[in-house]
């Protein structure tokens, strides 16, 4: 889809489709509602009046102009609660706008901008959080269908309208920065999305290397022989029972000077987990092609910091493996030494993402990486604790957790801190190694993150459990059913505010 910013009145636009906006519980609207509800001879007010529409956040009402302005249909869609209402509402209300436009077949469409007036967020990042919604909302991976279904309606072009003169470079610099958010997280979707025969380690470092020269960024993919050679044993372990070599991506972005500190994150790219020789239940195991979400939303994390351009020095590490149970793999009990850092006793197999994490870490030290942090689809422990729309966050730096954290406003992407006390490290202890690879049930997911922290030789280091989280089994937000991309826009505004 493509975005533009027009400057004019919107009750003189001529467009198929015109998207305007009320808050819940408003009557008689004002500002650019206002207009076009006067000079559709107050319809909308008349239909608050009949209790047609409360506002509520992404409710919409349609309502045919008749010839009284040059837009052949006005849609109303609701921004909820104005004392409730932020970026993610903005977002949230651009792409129930999106997806009605759809079903009303409008390939072209104009909107005003969501938040900018009343709603009191800054005009360029009112302008962002109405593009960004709109082109997540817009987003579809549907290649594999049937042509009738990838025929589907879908707006192609969307304008938004601006009246004031003053706004329109803001809102041209929202819009802007935006499509480069946009893009970067639809691709991490894309990577999620496809299907684990076609998204192999192999493929997935092509795709990455592809999109980081475009984006600008150095991608560098290292194969199966130099992860033996390096002497990564965690993450070649989890890889040999497959068919499908392992590969370990490297981006490097360096935006600031020789002096600036480097920031290291990784991200977990299980491109489909069996469980190895534990193997999973099958029940629900066709999701397990989603278990490199966090690799996905590490790769579109850095390509975005380097096309936008954000003066910072930062490090991506994904490693890129299968986790299945072939002849070759890695068996419970077998005693494993990765890069740096204790010898593991393998006790389930089925915890490979820490595996290959705890080699990304070493790693990402050893090329300089002051700062940690980690993304990964991790525990099931996870969702039963915070289910599937919050991700837990387990740190060792308060500075590290606040700035991660502090992005909920922005991005909608919500973190809630997790418990780190060493006590858990006593489910760890092995009696044939220096440390198990799983605690048992119990708090599994803090005893995941314990795990983790044996790998970054006491670096300021926050880990991020997004399990449930890369995946939506119905629309919410501005995702249909399918990749989130979830902590993509996480991971940039951290980058871009963090300060070493």
């Amino acid at each position: 889809m493509k975005v533009e910013v027009k400057q004019g009145d919107v009750t003189s636009f001529a467009s198929p489709l015109l998207m305007v906006n009320l808050f819940k519980g408003v009557k008689h609207p004002g500002g650019a509602t206002g207009a076009v509800d006067q000079a559709l001879g107050g319809a909308i007010s008349k239909a608050l009046a009949a209790g047609e529409m409360e506002g509520k956040l992404g409710e919409t009402l349609l309502f045919h102009t008749d010839g009284k302005i040059p837009a052949e249909r006005v849609l109303v869609v609701g921004l909820g609660e104005a004392e409730k209402f932020g970026p993610e509402e903005a977002r949230r209300a651009a792409a129930s706008a999106i997806w009605a436009a759809e079903k009303l077949s409008a390939k072209e469409a104009a909107t005003i901008v969501h938040g900018a007036g009343i709603g009191g967020i800054q005009p360029q990042s009112a302008a962002e959080a109405t593009a960004i919604g709109s082109l997540l909302a817009a987003y579809r991976f549907d290649k594999y269908k049937e042509e009738k279904e990838q025929q589907k309606p879908r707006v192609e072009n969307l304008a938004i309208i601006e009246r004031e003169a003053a706004k329109i470079a803001s809102f041209k610099k929202g819009v802007k920065r935006a499509e480069v958010i946009a893009w970067a997280q639809n691709l991490a979707r894309d990577l999620v999305n496809e299907p684990s025969n076609a998204m192999t380690p192999v493929e997935f470092s092509k795709r990455v290397q592809e999109a980081g020269s475009q984006a600008g960024a150095e991608v560098t993919v290292h194969d199966e022989a130099w992860i033996q050679e390096k002497g990564m044993s965690l993450l070649w372990g989890v890889a040999k029972g497959s068919e499908h070599p392992p590969r370990l991506v490297v981006i490097r972005y360096k935006g600031a000077g020789d002096k600036a500190p480097w920031i290291g994150i990784v991200g977990k790219g299980v491109m489909f987990d069996s469980g190895g020789i534990s193997l999973k239940k099958p029940q629900g195991m066709e999701g397990m092609k989603g278990d490199m979400g966090g690799g996905a939303a590490v790769a579109g994390a850095l390509l975005a910091v380097a096309k936008l351009g954000v003066k910072r020095n930062v490090l991506g590490i994904i490693p890129a493996v299968m986790n299945s149970p072939g002849g070759g793999a890695q068996n419970p009990g077998d005693i494993v030494c990765g890069l740096d850092g204790p010898a593991v006793e393998i006790i389930s197999t089925d915890a490979e993402g820490r595996l290959i994490l705890a080699d990304g870490l070493s790693y990402a030290r050893e090329l300089g990486a002051g700062y940690l942090v980690d993304i990964a689809t991790l525990t099931g422990a996870s969702v039963v604790a915070l289910g599937t729309k919050v991700a837990g966050i387990f740190a060792t730096d308060e500075k590290l957790e606040k700035l991660l954290m502090d992005n909920v406003s922005q991005t909608g992407e919500r973190l809630w801190p997790m418990p780190m006390f060493d006590e858990y490290n006593k489910q760890l202890e092995s009696t044939a190694a220096g440390i198990k690879n799983t605690g048992g049930r119990d708090a599994g997911a803090i005893t995941a993150a314990k795990f983790l922290e044996h790998f970054t030789d006491k670096k300021p280091w926050a880990h991020i459990d997004i399990a449930a989280k890369e995946m939506a089994d119905k629309p919410y937000s501005c995702y249909r059913k399918g990749a989130t991309g979830f902590g993509m826009r996480t991971l940039l505004r951290f980058v871009e505010r963090w300060e070493g």
